[in-house]
């Protein structure tokens, strides 16, 4: 069976993420596992990179962020932060990016 995005960008991010290490919240699996990636300086190969950096950048509130919220702004933050990591992504080249995800990814 083919990987979801989330667990091929965890298994392959040097050092590697740990995906689902909280399990209660999975609302924001997605936003901890770019915060690990951020936190641990992790690399990603450009074919993952930037289908996942995608992801937040066509999400419909990206250019509109509710600020205010401490994990929506952690995750804008971060979002910029991960592209600007080796190797560099530009994010307005993502705009309008198809992003095929296996399935919605609940843990």
């Amino acid at each position: 069976m083919a990987k979801d995005l989330f667990d091929r960008v965890a298994d392959e991010a040097r050092p590697p993420a740990v995906l689902g290490r909280y399990p209660g919240i999975s609302d924001y699996t997605g936003d901890l596992l770019l915060d690990d990636l951020v936190n641990s300086g992790a690399w990603l190969d450009l074919e993952l990179k930037r289908p996942y950096l995608a992801l937040w950048v066509n999400d419909k509130e990206f250019d509109n962020p509710d600020w205010d919220d401490p994990i929506i702004g952690l995750t804008q933050r971060n979002v910029r932060k991960f592209a600007a990591m080796d190797p560099v992504v530009d994010l307005e080249s993502l705009r309008g990016m198809k992003v095929y995800v296996i399935e919605p990814y609940i843990r």
